[in-house]
């Protein structure tokens, strides 16, 4: 992708099933490897989207070639290797590439944040905030590359950022395709078969309403960095009491306790 223009891009956008903002987004994503390697060596993707005029079947072989290009390298079956470091050669590190071998480590220090600079185009995320963020606490982890690469067991290895976006472009691209499998009438059939039906639900009556008067609702931002702060300093301490009308801890009656710690320790 790096040197088509703006018109190159919107061509083969149209010529395969892959939209312009993913095609900028790959582009993206290799000229920041490719600024990288002016000072030290990267590997980059050779992914060639399918042309076929068959929107589906164009689907299928960009899929079926994403596979290919996100297996983890095997080493030799001939290889002494194999007999204590197992049959991927890169299953050694969980900040190695399980692809190229690349030293994800040495090209975060190198070059700073690659993952930051390539972005979903539907939401607007980048690859470190969807894939290096646990998406519950927030927290740091590395993101680890599976065998079967969307399945099977995981490996001591990740993706260097360009395949990267290969696998966020293939778990989108099969969410699609299980989407238009779910609408077809072979699927819809065979799930009355098993007693399976949908039921339209109001969204609303879904969401779970929130009771939090507006006074304190801005205070919520600074309660969640000292429940994280509690966990990490003996200092802080959160106290929850039942509420008397409720007889739950529904968060009316918490109250929290600093203490000095140098005063604590002498």
């Amino acid at each position: 992708m790096i040197g088509n223009t703006q018109n190159d891009l919107l061509r083969l956008a149209a010529q395969t099933q892959m939209t312009y903002a993913q095609m900028q987004q790959q582009a993206s994503a290799q000229a920041a490897m490719n600024n990288v390697s002016e000072h030290i060596e990267v590997p980059q993707v050779n992914f060639y989207p399918s042309q076929h005029p068959n929107h589906k079947k164009a689907r299928r072989k960009d899929i079926k070639q994403a596979y290919k290009l996100l297996s983890p390298t095997k080493r030799s079956i001939l290889s002494p290797k194999r007999a204590w470091g197992g049959k991927y050669r890169y299953n050694t590190n969980t900040m190695r590439c399980c692809v190229d071998g690349c030293d994800v480590e040495y090209l975060l220090r190198a070059a700073g944040n690659i993952y930051e600079q390539v972005f979903d185009d539907e939401t607007g995320q980048s690859l470190w905030d969807i894939y290096f963020k646990n998406p519950v606490t927030g927290e740091i982890e590395a993101f680890i590359a599976r065998e079967k690469v969307t399945s099977g067991r995981k490996l001591r290895a990740t993706y260097c950022p360009e395949h990267l976006h290969l696998y966020h472009l293939l778990t989108k691209w099969e969410k699609e395709d299980e989407k238009e499998e779910e609408m077809s009438s072979g699927t819809l059939k065979s799930k009355l078969k098993k007693g399976v039906s949908t039921v339209a639900v109001p969204i609303a009556t879904l969401k779970k309403k929130d009771n939090t008067p507006e006074l304190l609702k801005k205070y919520e931002p600074f309660f969640m960095q000292l429940e994280k702060d509690s966990k990490a300093y003996n200092g802080i301490n959160l106290l929850h009491y039942k509420n008397p009308e409720t007889g739950i801890n529904d968060g009316d009656y918490d109250c929290v306790r600093f203490e000095a710690i140098s005063t604590r320790n002498g």
